[in-house]
């Protein structure tokens, strides 16, 4: 008698676990679309990848004012986000790494820039990282915990957390 209770409290909670789990992740993917990442169509991996990185590069020079810089490293980074999207969802795992590298660096270096900025743009930049953490937690977890690949985008998610408390 009581092991049939507690079988049918171990069987309702199991399945009020299953039904409200997908509800869950649909609150969470709304968030996340509300990030708008750009559509990449040159991608990690591709052959003219080292072009367009090249063209970066160039572009990085035409910015002359702070906020200039500013506006171009924001969207560089968002960028980068979008590239290590691809590389996760797609599982190219040649590219996880240095795709995760870039993330973390571009991160940097406009946290560089915005720390001599006013308390605005530090607070600016902080709901950013804030919201890039949870799509980069989403990512992560589409690897077993402790793996390698789930390592690296775990390494972006501290790297925020460590720069947000930076500009704090």
């Amino acid at each position: 008698m009581i092991m049939r209770l507690i079988f049918g409290i171990i069987l309702l909670v199991i399945s009020l676990s299953a039904i409200l789990s997908p509800l869950n992740n649909l609150i969470y993917a709304e968030e996340i679309e509300q990030l708008e990442l750009p559509k990449i169509s040159v991608n990690p991996g591709s052959f003219y990848y080292p072009f367009k990185r090249l063209a970066e590069k160039a572009g990085e020079r035409l910015n002359f004012s702070e906020e200039q810089k500013i506006s171009y490293y924001s969207s560089l980074l968002k960028k980068r986000l979008s590239e290590l999207d691809f590389v996760t969802s797609n599982k190219v795992l040649s590219q996880i790494q240095g795709s995760s590298e870039r993330f973390s660096f571009q991160a940097g270096v406009l946290t560089e820039i915005v720390e001599k900025k006013k308390i605005d743009e530090k607070k600016k930049l902080i709901k950013i990282f804030e919201k890039y953490s949870k799509l980069l937690a989403n990512l992560r977890d589409k690897y077993p915990a402790n793996s390698s690949f789930w390592m690296l985008v775990q390494h972006d998610i501290n790297s925020l957390s460590i720069l947000s408390e930076r500009l704090k």
